[in-house]
């Protein structure tokens, strides 16, 4: 080789390393931001699944807390008019109308039912929910509107 050349294929081989590191490096910077984005979206990704969880969890109990109040409202106004033996069907009819009220005018309506002021607070609202009786058929959540076809049919059942 020249003694020019051989300090140009020093000079290209030293460039060539240096652009080699840099890319090394580059790259390495990459994958290092790419996974520390992954562990981000990870953690993101698992408290957004805790908080869903969580969701679900306040929809249930809500669901299951809101049932009971339905419930034990129509058990108040069943034990208001003093019926002992509540029709299927009319029972049926008032849990529909209460199940259609929102949650604010069912805890109205049963604050004012056990002479509570409104708005109660929760607890309150709990324990003197816990003194109201049910009747067996709210108790049982089994009814369904239809005719009760177990015996044979009731006089005002029957066709003709």
């Amino acid at each position: 080789m020249e003694p020019g050349n051989e300090d140009e294929v020093a000079r290209i081989e030293a460039e060539y390393r240096r652009v080699l590191e840099s890319s090394v490096a580059f790259e390495k910077r990459i994958r290092e931001s790419w996974r520390r984005k992954c562990r981000e979206k990870s953690e993101i990704i698992a408290v957004l699944g805790a908080r869903v969880a969580e969701l679900e969890g306040m929809l249930k109990g809500d669901s299951v807390e809101r049932e009971v109040r339905e419930r034990k409202l129509v058990a108040l106004m069943v034990n208001d008019l003093g019926i002992a033996d509540v029709e299927e069907s009319e029972m049926a009819r008032m849990s529909g109308e209460v199940r259609a009220l929102s949650d604010e005018e069912l805890d109205g309506m049963l604050a004012a039912r056990l002479d509570l002021p409104y708005p109660v607070e929760d607890e309150v609202l709990e324990r003197a929910l816990r003194r109201v009786e049910e009747p067996a058929q709210l108790s049982d959540e089994g009814f369904t509107g239809a005719p009760d076809m177990s015996h044979g049919p009731r006089p005002e059942e029957r066709e003709g």
